[in-house]
């Protein structure tokens, strides 16, 4: 709960800082995609997850700027114990917060980012009476491209790596990766 109130607290302050800040450009995204997933056990359990996304980038005058938002992943999967499968079921929570660099290439817009991600999760085991959840602080970096095609509406695109590292309270599994590789594609439209 108290990584969700400080992720939360430093995307009103991205927001705020958009508020009073000399801008040069305000726009939001909504995107979705997949996670290849880095850890070996969390690709054995549930392969490639389904990523959804929005974010809002704020660019101050010059080429850096601000990111902010919210991903959700849901996945089901298949747990495999000594004499039985498991049906789990997994979700995660991010809220990232970023600094990137735009190159602006005419109607193409390339984004570099590092920052970190306020990661919630949960993992439930549904036939049995077993569930893991917790919350990480992890470093997040990112490309993104957007294409406009129309005044104000542009394609968007962007990769995402994210090394999250989790101490597991199973007593089967001690160190799960979390995290992966994000590759998702969407809308982006400028405000302003």
């Amino acid at each position: 709960m108290r990584a969700r109130r400080l992720a939360v607290g430093l995307a009103a302050c991205v927001l705020g800082i958009a508020v009073v800040a000399p801008a040069q450009e305000l726009s939001v995204s909504a995107a979705a995609g997949i996670m290849i997933p880095s850890g070996a056990s969390y690709r054995e359990i549930y392969g490639s997850s389904f990523v959804v996304s929005g974010d809002v980038w704020f660019k101050f005058k010059g080429p850096f700027g601000l990111a902010t938002g919210f991903g959700h992943i849901a996945d089901d999967g298949q747990a495999l114990g000594p004499s039985d499968q498991y049906p789990v079921e997994f979700r995660r929570r991010t809220i990232p917060l970023l600094l990137f660099y735009q190159f602006d290439l005419g109607p193409v817009d390339l984004r570099l980012g590092a920052g970190a991600g306020f990661h919630s999760f949960k993992e439930t085991w549904q036939t049995v009476d077993l569930a893991y959840s917790g919350t990480k602080t992890a470093p997040r970096y990112l490309l993104a491209i957007s294409v406009e095609v129309v005044r104000r509406l542009s394609l968007f695109c962007s990769l995402t790596y994210e090394p999250i590292h989790k101490i597991a309270t199973s007593p089967i599994a001690f160190d799960v990766k979390l995290g992966g590789a994000q590759a998702i594609g969407g809308l982006s439209f400028r405000i302003f």
